[in-house]
């Protein structure tokens, strides 16, 4: 007796370039066996048909704040950064533990219904650890530090497919030499690193004077920046001089970033990650991902928190993305939610396409399209308004 099953759909997209029409995926033990087109073989098992739409690699939403859920609605905007800052501190606050955590479990089933099923979550108050280990969702928690002292206690490896790392928030929020500890820290334990980088008109401005409104804030916080050494021509070149940068370092934003930036990230092999419904919702402006891409960087997608974004799924990411870069092919636009986060976040051995050997795991899409180029084309566009089915073998 066989233990294998087979699944099988209208169109298998193994990755964004390798797409097949009528075709099957064999699983066994939780591990995808083996992948083929037209009539499944007799001994492939239990066979499971799901219709003329497309099963393909689930999303990575590499780039998201779940202990901030809560405050979906509730953060000013349109004031500015610091104000939206300000804004984020006073009702984060205000809100009990209870309502935090509630809304982050509310977050964790919208995110699983929309079709991801690995994140990079940033947590700034620790309470979300349990509520992610418990959860269905696999990926990295970061424990986020900010200002001068961090508690660099948890990283572990707590299955192959959950880890627990640190971060630091930003070159403009926490001290250069509790930077420097968080990324020796994570590489004694063989695990990312993700930091906020050139997000704001703010952030370079302090980095580079040492002085303006962001100091003011922090002054207010109590955190005293008169021995951190400042005035970098750039947060990218900042955090390279603190050697933050190289392939296991996740930058995310680099809104303010120049041809020079980029070329320091791609020298170090840093994965660069994108928030843009964020980033135009809150700054007005986004990252220069087509330039990104012109160069050789692969970038990913996150979707950023509720307190800057409308969602956390990352069907309404890639279709926002797709509409504000026309220039930018749904190929990439779909490996930006798929196989570029699965490499930022360490996991590109057993997530982000569908070739044997991965992981299990696999959505399917009600969409359906007379050849590849139309299927993506509706896929980017169209796909945020199916019910998307979550096809989930291994759930360890």
């Amino acid at each position: 007796m066989t233990s294998s099953i087979t699944h099988k759909a209208g169109w298998i997209i193994i990755d964004p370039w390798t797409i097949l029409k009528d075709g099957f995926i064999q699983v066994e033990s939780g591990k995808i066996e083996n992948i083929g087109q037209g009539r499944v073989p007799m001994e492939s098992g239990r066979l499971i048909d799901h219709g003329p739409g497309a099963i393909m690699p689930v999303m990575v939403n590499a780039h998201t704040h779940l202990d901030l859920s809560a405050l979906k609605n509730r953060t000013i905007c349109d004031d500015g950064f610091i104000g939206w800052v300000k804004s984020v501190i006073q009702h984060r606050n205000a809100l009990p533990k209870d309502s935090l955590l509630s809304s982050a479990s509310e977050s964790i089933r919208d995110l699983l219904d929309t079709g991801t099923l690995f994140i990079g979550d940033i947590s700034s108050l620790g309470i979300t650890n349990q509520i992610f280990l418990d959860s269905e969702l696999k990926g990295i928690l970061f424990q986020e530090q900010i200002g001068l002292n961090g508690n660099l206690n948890g990283c572990a490896h707590i299955t192959p497919f959950k880890k627990i790392s640190v971060s630091g928030h930003a070159p403009h929020t926490t001290s250069p030499s509790l930077l420097t500890q968080i990324k020796q820290h994570t590489r004694q334990f063989g695990l990312p690193f993700s930091i906020h980088l050139a997000e704001s008109q703010q952030e370079v401005d302090f980095l580079a004077t040492g002085k303006g409104q962001w100091l003011d804030l922090l002054q207010d916080r109590g955190i005293d920046t008169s021995r951190w050494n400042l005035k970098s021509d750039s947060p990218v070149q900042y955090a390279d001089t603190l050697e933050l940068l190289d392939e296991k370092t996740i930058a995310v934003h680099l809104i303010h970033s120049s041809d020079n930036d980029f070329d320091i990230l791609s020298e170090k092999g840093v994965n660069v990650c994108a928030c843009p419904r964020s980033n135009m919702k809150l700054h007005g402006h986004l990252p220069q991902l087509s330039r990104m891409i012109d160069m050789g960087m692969q970038p990913c997608l996150g979707t950023d928190s509720l307190a800057s974004n409308d969602s956390l799924s990352m069907f309404d990411e890639m279709k926002f993305t797709a509409e504000a870069f026309p220039d930018i092919s749904p190929e990439n636009i779909l490996a930006m939610a798929t196989v570029y986060g699965s490499v930022a976040l360490g996991i590109g051995s057993i997530a982000g396409s569908l070739h044997p050997g991965k992981n299990a795991s696999f959505l399917y899409v009600p969409l359906e399209a007379n050849d590849s180029a139309t299927l993506l084309e509706e896929l980017i566009h169209e796909g945020h308004k199916k019910k998307v089915k979550l096809i989930h073998h291994d759930r360890s």
